[in-house]
């Protein structure tokens, strides 16, 4: 457990796949290893895998814990249901969460760039990388984006960057040193002054304000999106 938490801590780790064999005879059993990992990342979206002999109270411990996935398989079913456990977890992530809030306002193309930058920002890509992965340059993608409102791709992966900070800032298990290794920036000075520089803030603040919630409003504040079109697209249907 220590160097899954290491792991956690130090790479850009969004979620967490806990196998009931690995950590059942760790003290305070998989009730404990599970509790450990929510008190220190309450971020992280997890995902059990129990076996066919699993005690039920063990079960309903984990429910009260707030798991997001709860899976029930047997090692030959592993294939069949893991894919689906793990994106009924990730409704819980960066990606996701900014999508929903965001996504409405915007044509689908577009909505879909979103998604793929914030799932780049953990892949460490750059700003070529995301306009390579549709097949554009860089300066034409970004003229499509901001003609909708969002961003220049450069930006919009720096934001990308403080939406994930945002969200990370709130667990307790984090630092903004350790979150500035995670978002690949060259040091936590200049993760300080991204957030300075974009947010106005000090990690410490950035939390305080409501971490993601407060980042993902300042993010909608620097766009220019039609708040119309959720409206209209409604009346189209």
């Amino acid at each position: 457990m220590p160097r899954l938490l290491h792991l956690v801590r130090e790479r850009p780790v969004t979620g967490v796949v806990v196998d009931e064999a690995a950590v059942a005879k760790r003290p305070g059993g998989i009730p404990g290893a599970v509790s450990e990992i929510r008190m220190h990342f309450p971020s992280v979206s997890l995902v059990f895998l129990a076996g066919p002999r699993t005690d039920p109270h063990t079960l309903l411990r984990l429910g009260r814990e707030g798991i997001d996935s709860l899976v029930l398989v047997s090692p030959e079913g592993l294939l069949q249901s893991l894919p689906g456990a793990c994106a009924q977890a990730y409704r819980r992530s960066v990606p996701s969460l900014v999508a929903r809030r965001v996504s409405p306002y915007l044509p689908m193309w577009e909505a879909r760039v979103l998604r793929v930058a914030l799932d780049g920002v953990v892949r460490g890509w750059t700003s070529e990388d995301l306009a390579s992965h549709f097949g554009l340059s860089r300066p034409h993608m970004s003229e499509r984006l901001k003609s909708v409102g969002l961003p220049s791709v450069g930006r919009l992966l720096v934001w990308g960057r403080l939406l994930y900070a945002g969200s990370w800032l709130e667990d307790p298990g984090r630092s903004a040193e350790s979150i500035s290794r995670q978002l690949d920036y060259s040091s936590g000075a200049a993760f300080r002054r991204a957030l300075r520089n974009y947010l106005g803030t000090t990690p410490t603040e950035t939390a305080a304000r409501g971490g993601l919630g407060f980042v993902l409003d300042r993010f909608l504040a620097d766009c220019s999106l039609d708040r119309d079109r959720r409206t209209t697209d409604r009346s189209a249907a």
